[in-house]
């Protein structure tokens, strides 16, 4: 029975769960929301997200959003400063993954230890160990205002701990952590958290101190168009504006194919204000759109080809009318990023946003009318599905359409999904649907999809499939708008020839949230004609050992895109060995580690924890097959 519904929480329970929240960890002590509000009302408007973000908007210029965080204090300064040299103002702060996910004792130790190496042992900065009086430090060492980053389990403490520090902005996106962050969290759990963080920012907005929520929706984690994306997006914007939210900012990525991108988000402010106005959240202000090189596509290794992906985002941010743009570091693809790219990165595209902008060139095609066309009623007819199945209740009715997978995406991290959509690129390099499980995608958005599928298909005389679109999820990253597909590549698998199948446990270790890559893995490991026991991400070293057990398996194939899998991965093959399972194989692949990374030396640190293998980012999987069917080969195990 679902509880959850599109009401307000009262002041009685609010308090009540304030206060179960602040008491989880010492410095939640330090939060008075009252002190905070005379705080931020003597900050500069310079240190209020929605105001620089609408004087973006208003003169005309996109501003730089990039991402921050490290774990310490003086080092995040340092940082920020660097940033603030290259005329960055807005700040996503990026919270490490311990902290997301609660586990602040894990969060302290990896503080400490960066501390005492000087290393970088967290992925982000620990904002909760920190604390408010700390974090007001960083706050007021530059100029800009800030946007911390959570996740589900520990949203709602972020958010206490960020806005008293003097941050004005947070993600509140239930379908981000259904689709990328949180795997066993029901989404009635996820609308309650968000509920919270909600009404926490319109609590702030009661005494005069305006916070934004930013919302992301159901990153598409394939080569699928935006429509549900965008139709999420709005139901996070109506379900915070329902709390007491006044300030509202749309987060659009780009996908690779101009026209679409460009309609998409040319169409989206209009279609957040006919919710909103629709629900009666009239007083409810959108600053500004914030685009986003999206984070779910591989990132070039390459210099050459990461410096011409990012100026490619930037080119397409510039012939639109968003008010900041994120794009990612040139040394995405190695790990956490330095100072140095950061500074490089943006400064190039900062060049290319000034010297677009100033031309004032403005894209206006038939195709990008086309696109806006599609998008717009793809989008309002998912959103009024989902209003009618809540009988008015956006809450309920999003439930419900997860449910029935009327709201869907591939390659969620969330278990409750359906996934049972797919999608490739058009010739153009446009995303489509090659299957569209049950999203109700009206009739002639299905005919013009069908059609650019066709054409395709037609030219290079294959039928897309889910090769077809693995191909497409890389080719950005190769500097190619649509993947290379053989004809073989789309014809029957044939099973690999065994004596026995061989029973594989996969997964992402620790609290990592990158799911993709082990699904992938796995449904190849499936195809190939292996038994594959997939627990998916955010699997701690115990469920590993545990599955190993239970069904007997001959190797454990682990990811991680995180950085902290040394951490989480200590002493892995002794408890493999204490299990009695100590001669199973161990492969691992991913980025291994924070900061820039050297391959050879992550190959030589986890080869020392006991791994048979290790791959870079990238890797193919036909290889990491490959060499499991030699070492179980070499064993006799198949």
């Amino acid at each position: 029975m679902i509880k959850v519904r599109q009401q307000k929480i009262d002041d009685v329970t609010f308090a009540k769960m304030r206060q179960e929240q602040l008491a989880q960890w010492p410095t939640g002590k330090e939060v008075d929301i009252d002190e905070a509000v005379e705080y931020h009302k003597k900050l500069p408007d310079s240190k209020n997200f929605t105001k620089v973000l609408a004087q973006y908007k208003a003169e005309g210029k996109i501003g730089l959003f990039p991402r921050s965080g490290v774990p310490i204090v003086e080092e995040e300064i340092k940082l920020l400063q660097s940033l603030n040299a290259v005329g960055v103002r807005l700040f996503p702060f990026t919270t490490d993954s311990y902290t997301r996910n609660l586990q602040l004792d894990k969060a302290q130790k990896g503080l400490e230890e960066s501390i005492r190496t000087g290393k970088n042992k967290l992925n982000g900065y620990p904002i909760i160990n920190h604390g408010v009086k700390t974090t007001r430090r960083v706050v007021e060492s530059c100029e800009g205002a800030f946007d911390p980053r959570s996740s589900r389990v520990a949203n709602s403490f972020v958010g206490e701990i960020a806005f008293a520090s003097g941050m004005t902005a947070m993600p509140n996106s239930f379908f981000g952590w259904i689709g990328g962050y949180d795997k066993k969290a029901t989404p009635e759990e996820c609308i309650q958290t968000a509920q919270y963080l909600g009404r926490l920012i319109g609590m702030y907005a009661d005494r005069g101190v305006i916070i934004s929520t930013d919302t992301h929706g159901w990153l598409p984690n394939g080569v699928i168009p935006m429509y549900v994306n965008i139709a999420t997006q709005i139901i996070e914007a109506l379900v915070s504006a329902c709390q007491g939210v006044k300030s509202i900012v749309p987060l659009m990525n780009f996908q690779g194919n101009i026209a679409q991108d460009v309609a998409e988000i040319r169409v989206c402010e209009k279609l957040f204000r006919k919710y909103l106005d629709y629900f009666g959240y009239t007083d409810v202000i959108i600053p500004g759109i914030i685009g986003n090189q999206s984070s779910l596509f591989p990132f070039p290794q390459d210099l050459g080809n990461a410096f011409g992906y990012i100026n490619y985002v930037a080119m397409e941010a510039a012939m639109t009318d968003l008010a900041a743009c994120s794009v990612k570091t040139i040394d995405e693809a190695l790990g956490v990023p330095s100072i140095e790219s950061h500074m490089q990165t943006y400064a190039s595209a900062n060049w290319i946003f000034n010297v677009v902008r100033q031309q004032k060139f403005l894209a206006d095609t038939p195709a990008i009318e086309q696109e806006m066309r599609m998008t717009e009623l793809a989008v309002c007819a998912i959103l009024d599905k989902v209003i009618d199945m809540g009988n008015g209740d956006i809450a309920v009715g999003a439930i419900k359409a997860i449910e029935a997978g009327v709201l869907d995406s591939p390659f969620s991290i969330n278990i409750y999904p359906r996934d049972l959509c797919m999608g490739a690129r058009d010739l153009e390099g446009a995303c489509r649907y090659i299957d569209y499980g049950n999203i109700p995608i009206p009739e002639e958005v299905r005919k013009y999809n069908d059609e650019k599928i066709r054409e395709r298909e037609k030219a290079e005389g294959i039928k897309l499939n889910f090769k077809a679109s693995m191909a497409d999820f890389w080719c950005l990253s190769q500097g190619k708008i649509i993947g290379k597909v053989e004809k073989d590549d789309t014809a029957s698998d044939e099973k690999i020839e065994m004596k026995r199948v061989p029973t594989v446990v996969t997964g992402t270790c620790g609290v990592d949230a990158h799911v993709i890559g082990t699904k992938i893995i796995s449904r190849a490991l499936k195809e190939a004609g292996f038994n594959v026991v997939a627990l998916g991400a955010q699997t701690p070293a115990e469920e590993f050992i545990k599955a190993a057990q239970e069904t007997d398996a001959d190797a454990m194939l682990i990811t991680s895109l995180y950085g902290m899998a040394e951490m989480d991965l200590q002493g892995f093959r002794e408890k493999c060995v204490e299990a009695g399972i100590g001669d199973i194989l161990l492969y691992i692949g991913g980025i291994l580690g924070v900061g820039t990374r050297v391959f050879e030396e992550d190959e030589k640190t986890f080869k020392k924890l006991g791994f048979d293998r290790v791959y870079p980012p990238e890797s193919d999987v036909k290889k990491s097959i490959a060499d499991l069917c030699e070492d179980l080969r070499a064993r006799g195990k198949m």
